[in-house]
């Protein structure tokens, strides 16, 4: 039996540690209820292009997955760190996070982690996403 989405209209705001004004997103996009979490579909706008973006949550571990003009496939685990590759038009990257802290709850998932891409320290980064039902759809 296929699992049956539902709309949403997610927000996500990213603080960097080199930046001071967060980064703000918000798509309409899919939700997927699983057993042991969820699965968020979204397309972020990015300047090379629309990268379709989903964000995998099973317990105590978040998948981000982005295909198109940036792929990644990358797991965030509290207290732990995890390497993946980070490809864009233009090269491909070694990238490792070591994720502070994983929080996620009925319409919230937020995640801190420390980022190095081709082992250079590119940053702290805090990241809260947040999505609500559009059409009267309810968890």
């Amino acid at each position: 039996m296929a699992i049956e989405p539902k709309r949403i209209r997610v927000r996500q705001t990213t603080k960097m540690s080199e930046l001071d004004e967060p980064i703000v997103l918000v798509a309409d996009g899919l939700y997927y209820e699983l057993k042991t979490g969820f699965i968020l579909t979204f397309d972020q706008e990015r300047e090379d292009g629309i990268v379709p973006t989903t964000l995998k949550y099973t317990t105590g571990r978040l998948a981000l997955m982005c295909k198109g003009p940036i792929e990644m496939n990358h797991s965030f685990i509290e207290g732990r760190m995890t390497q993946s590759v980070y490809k864009n038009p233009y090269m491909a990257m070694t990238m490792a996070t070591t994720t502070e802290r994983l929080d996620v709850s009925d319409g919230r998932c937020q995640f801190d982690y420390a980022l190095t891409m081709n082992d250079d320290v590119a940053g702290t980064y805090a990241v809260d996403v947040t999505w609500t039902f559009k059409g009267g759809d309810e968890a």
